[in-house]
């Protein structure tokens, strides 16, 4: 029976591996895309921010016992990595290198979000650590453990973003001294060192720096939460839950998921223009190879007719066209995969370029086990919009004549 249904849809089978092949080559492409830009993000946050942050919803504290009591209950978790009180403000200021010869050289005045963090244990809630060193005075870079170090001992160190080096005419590539002014009243605030930048991904200019140096320059003493990494990223939502429930109702613990950045926005738009792209070439996939099966179908109308006289049920018949269908959407997918994964080398660099050109992400490498998952997913969805309209097909009314 199989040999006569194959000879009544020859043609068939090949029509559907080559248009599910593309179809899930296509997807495929897709899929890719947004799992190196999803974990991109991921990546370059999970390595540059703070994972959770709590605050007082009252606003910030001067209250020793309040800050106290914060700390415990982090200090108890054994999820938590590290953390340190902070406190935060945006300040309008104007910062001029002192170096010699270099004198109104290095300068930008703009409003500047200032954190300053407790640099007293490491590893800090901010790895700082982790950032990009400036050139020293022997034209070396300095190594983690030594940017660790000047941030633990020194006092004037500071560690900016990237949207704040590049504010400067022109963008410092050594460690010099500055002096931070205040723009309204020319007041000057304190002298500082830049020894490193940090690639956060956040468009505003920040700075970060000791907690006692932060409060001078932002002349107030108030704490305004605590900053924390966790050991496990994987776990994040579940420890930031576990935490919340052990701290006052008054205060409210936020990771970075929640932020609204331009990265997380613009992830926001492509996974809507993912889905509508994805939903379309399935929809439209499945409607036009079911349409070479029915045009099959009604030019083979005397023969299936014949079929069903002679005691084929129609649900035989269904099952029997439904396995070639299904062979067929594997083949497909054998297809695709193959193409795919041939050119993987070439076509991931352009991948990474494509994802690179919407957001500076790192380069991560392409999670499998996930893209195999989202592809199952596609091929199940495919099949049983195929079936169903196979289905729809074989319920129409057949004429003997």
């Amino acid at each position: 029976m199989y040999s006569v249904l194959f000879k009544l849809f020859h043609r068939t089978p090949i029509f559907q591996v080559l248009l599910s092949g593309i179809s899930f080559l296509v997807l495929m492409v897709l899929i890719a895309i947004r799992l190196l830009y999803s974990y991109g993000i991921s990546a370059s946050f999970s390595n540059s921010t703070p994972h959770l942050t709590a605050e007082w919803i009252a606003g910030e504290t001067s209250d020793y016992s309040k800050q106290s009591e914060l700390q415990s209950v982090f200090s108890n978790s054994q999820e938590i990595e590290s953390y340190s009180l902070f406190t935060q403000g945006t300040r309008p200021i104007l910062i001029e290198a002192l170096g010699v010869g270099m004198v109104g050289t290095y300068r930008f005045e703009a409003p500047v979000e200032i954190t300053g963090i407790d640099l007293s244990r490491h590893p800090f809630a901010i790895p700082l650590d982790l950032a990009t060193s400036l050139i020293n005075e022997h034209e070396n870079a300095i190594t983690e453990r030594e940017l660790a170090a000047q941030l633990m001992i020194g006092r004037n160190e500071v560690v900016v973003n990237r949207a704040m080096i590049n504010l400067f005419a022109p963008s410092p590539g050594k460690i010099n001294r500055f002096l931070v002014q205040d723009i309204e009243t020319g007041t000057s605030l304190s002298e500082i060192r830049i020894v490193a930048v940090l690639n956060d991904m956040i468009d505003a200019p920040r700075m970060f720096l000791s907690l006692p140096l932060a409060q001078k320059i932002l002349q107030k003493q108030a704490i305004q939460g605590l900053h924390a990494r966790v050991k496990n990223f994987d776990r994040l939502q579940i420890i930031r839950d576990s935490i919340s429930k052990k701290l006052d109702p008054g205060v409210r613990v936020s990771s970075w998921v929640d932020g609204q950045n331009r990265q997380q926005k613009l992830f926001s738009v492509f996974d809507s223009i993912f889905w509508i792209i994805a939903v379309a070439i399935l929809t439209l996939s499945v409607i036009t190879g079911m349409l070479g099966i029915y045009r099959a179908f009604m030019t083979k109308r005397g023969s299936i007719a014949i079929l069903l006289l002679l005691g084929v049920s129609k649900r035989t018949f269904y099952w029997m066209l439904a396995s070639i269908t299904e062979i067929s959407l594997l083949g497909g997918v054998g297809l695709a995969s193959l193409l795919f994964f041939s050119g993987y080398e070439t076509l991931n660099e352009q991948l990474l370029l494509s994802v690179q050109a919407m957001s500076p992400v790192e380069s991560p490498e392409l999670p499998l086990q996930l893209f195999f998952y989202w592809n199952g997913g596609m091929f199940i969805l495919y099949s049983v919009l195929s079936l169903i309209f196979l289905k729809v097909i074989l319920n129409t009314r057949i004429s003997l004549s």
